[in-house]
């Protein structure tokens, strides 16, 4: 998948099957949230730089090169 240097949206990311798995494999139940969908036009680097250091950079690492896979 290119993820277009982090200015792909996450609606963009999630429109394809295997990264949709993927997130959530990787964040159970973080699409059922019930403020998920308002976050779909959000491009990958703003919704990077909100997580603000809440998730480990290894664990990031791994799920983007797991995306830049598919």
């Amino acid at each position: 998948m290119d993820l277009r240097n982090g200015s792909i949206t996450l609606g963009e990311i999630l429109k394809h099957p295997g990264a949709r798995a993927l997130v959530e494999r990787e964040f159970p139940g973080l699409l059922r949230h019930p403020l998920a969908g308002s976050f779909m036009g959000m491009t990958l680097n703003r919704a990077l730089a909100l997580l603000g250091g809440r998730i480990p950079r290894e664990r990031i690492k791994t799920l983007l090169e797991a995306l830049k896979a598919l």
